[in-house]
């Protein structure tokens, strides 16, 4: 009986690991339920990402070093953000002329569920130094707001 010697590959096993802890996390109970990635989106081209919120909105950042603005697709619906693009390769190059290939290529589409206080309809992209951002303004109605306590007896604007 043969047996194949495999070579053992310990980058190979880090990515697989990656994905393994990218589920876990996307599947567990999170601070608040939105912003979460299908792992399903999560292919061989990934697309990172930083989400931070203000008290104004929720910032979305994403890292595409290399790609021309207009061949990102953004898009909303359902409550659900969308970006796609996609990482291409030196033209010119021949397979055989590289000695080492770490840079990314292919298609990324990366999908989060926006939670229902986004006011889409404001939303701003930026883009510099190959960092797209995403501004997602909240609506009104869910902004934090203060409420003054008055002294007893006095109502607010009453005239004595």
């Amino acid at each position: 009986m043969a047996t194949t010697l495999t070579r053992w590959d310990p980058f190979n096993e880090l990515a697989n690991m990656r994905g393994v802890m990218d589920r876990i996390f996307d599947q567990s109970v999170g601070r608040f339920p939105a912003f979460r990635s299908s792992s399903e989106d999560l292919g061989p081209a990934t697309l990172g990402i930083d989400i931070y919120e203000t008290p104004a909105e929720y910032v979305v950042k994403a890292a595409v070093p290399g790609i021309d603005p207009k061949d990102i697709d953004i898009s909303v619906e359902d409550e659900v953000l969308t970006i796609k693009g996609e990482y291409r390769h030196e033209t010119g190059v021949t397979e055989e002329s590289y000695l080492r290939r770490e840079l990314r290529s292919g298609a990324f589409q990366r999908t989060l569920r926006l939670p229902p206080t986004v006011a889409v309809e404001n939303a701003t992209a930026n883009f510099e130094h190959g960092v797209l951002k995403l501004s997602l303004p909240k609506k009104a109605e869910a902004r934090a707001r203060s409420i003054k306590i008055t002294p007893a007896g006095v109502l607010e604007g009453a005239h004595n």
